[in-house]
């Protein structure tokens, strides 16, 4: 559904409101459409959003009002299968009315500048740690645009200058061109390939580095269709397989027993635009968009505690979210 930011206007609507001046509507269309990619990249959005709601909207009461609507909003809509964007925005909120109506607004500005500042550093250590891990790889591939991913892969190729970068393009959701952005600026040249030639691809590489939407306790995650294949031949020509994830992506519904089947899309704009055969209504692109990518598969998830194995995920994750709140 790439039109769904215009599902907060009817809901401001039906809540009394006027509808959202037009910056808003461009951070909902990057993040609850996906103009930009990446996880990450839409917490940080999604903090941007609440704070020029704040900074805009003349009335205290109605700003607050404001943010709360945007940030269950996407909550619902692009953190359905992605925790770290629900979690986030709940945390960045919680207590709040706990709080003078007076000083709301400046609680949670304090609160999103700590937040931004806690992330940057969780994502530092977690970089190093990956670089650090994966020294001896001379070559990896980067399926699917993830910010964690480009980060890592950057940090390693600026202490080995002759790394081998395969981006294979997926046509769901054209992430390796977002890659390319990042990539070749830096100096690096990438082997682009079409997804088909990933089992090509792979015989460049020592290791295969996943984005991940959503982090189960049992060392299983989520992340775009296509990532299981390429994780299977990884380890079947005997390449390592890697989640990259700060650990606040961990669904704590998990530990007891939510794990839902990732939600279907419709693929016809990739698929079908510029057909014009008659009768493509006949034509079903329904397929999921994510798609789980077991821990038998997966060599390691690198995060800002270093490089875990899969089976110790439980574990690290009620030693980091000891009451479960996070993912309440």
């Amino acid at each position: 559904m790439p039109e769904r930011r215009f599902e907060h206007v009817e809901e401001l609507k039906a809540a009394g409101l006027t509808p959202p001046d037009e910056p808003t509507l461009h951070f909902l269309w990057q993040i609850v459409d996906e103009g930009v990619l990446g996880a990450s990249r839409h917490v940080a959005l999604g903090n941007e959003l609440l704070l020029h709601i704040l900074d805009t909207v003349p009335n205290r009461w109605e700003a607050l009002l404001r943010a709360r609507m945007a940030a269950c909003f996407i909550a619902r809509t692009r953190g359905h299968d992605t925790p770290v964007i629900g979690n986030s925005l709940k945390l960045l909120l919680a207590g709040l009315d706990d709080i003078p109506e007076a000083g709301r607004a400046a609680e949670l500005r304090s609160r999103i500048g700590s937040w931004s500042e806690a992330a940057i550093a969780r994502k530092r250590r977690l970089v190093a740690s990956a670089v650090a891990h994966l020294s001896h790889v001379r070559g990896v591939m980067a399926f699917d645009y993830s910010s964690t991913v480009s980060a890592i892969v950057l940090a390693l190729a600026a202490a080995n200058r002759s790394l081998t970068v395969v981006v294979p393009e997926s046509r769901t959701i054209a992430g390796g061109a977002r890659y390319l952005e990042e990539f070749i600026p830096a100096g690096l040249t990438v082997r682009y390939l079409p997804d088909a030639a990933v089992e090509y691809g792979l015989g460049f590489c020592d290791a295969a580095l996943f984005g991940v939407e959503t982090l189960r306790s049992d060392g299983s995650f989520l992340n775009t269709i296509g990532s299981r294949m390429i994780a299977k031949l990884a380890r079947l020509q005997g390449s390592e397989v890697y989640g990259c994830t700060d650990l606040l992506k961990l669904d704590l519904r998990s530990y007891s027993g939510w794990r839902p089947a990732p939600a279907l899309r419709s693929y016809d704009k990739p698929l079908l635009t510029g057909l014009t055969l008659p009768g493509l209504g006949y034509a079903v692109t329904t397929a999921p968009e994510l798609e789980v990518i077991p821990p038998d598969l997966t060599t390691a998830i690198l995060t800002e505690h270093g490089a875990v194995p899969p089976q110790a995920i439980w574990a690290l994750g009620r030693e980091t979210f000891p009451t479960g709140t996070a993912g309440a």
